[in-house]
């Protein structure tokens, strides 16, 4: 397993932010995958949430969540940011 920095952007309505967090995973699709669904509010399994092309919507389009982009991370690099993340 490998460590990824995974950079999101976050849309509500006209408000857009980014934020970058650090994933564990096999591979940079499961990186994406838990980043996104750990920034969702909703649930896949209610049906609160869903996957979209692209993305995740969330509480019917209250949010949406989008990759910007992943990076694979070096060790040492992953140390670092795990303390400031």
């Amino acid at each position: 397993m490998k460590f990824y920095a995974v950079k999101l952007k976050i849309r509500s309505g006209e408000y857009e932010k980014s934020a970058t967090t650090l994933r564990h995973a096999e591979s940079e699709n499961e990186a994406c995958a838990l980043a996104l669904l750990g920034e969702c509010h909703g649930s896949l399994e209610d049906g609160t949430a869903e996957w979209v092309e692209g993305g995740i919507s969330d509480m019917n389009w209250e949010f949406y969540y989008s990759v910007i982009s992943c990076q694979v991370l070096t060790p040492e690099d992953a140390l670092v940011l795990q303390k400031y993340l």
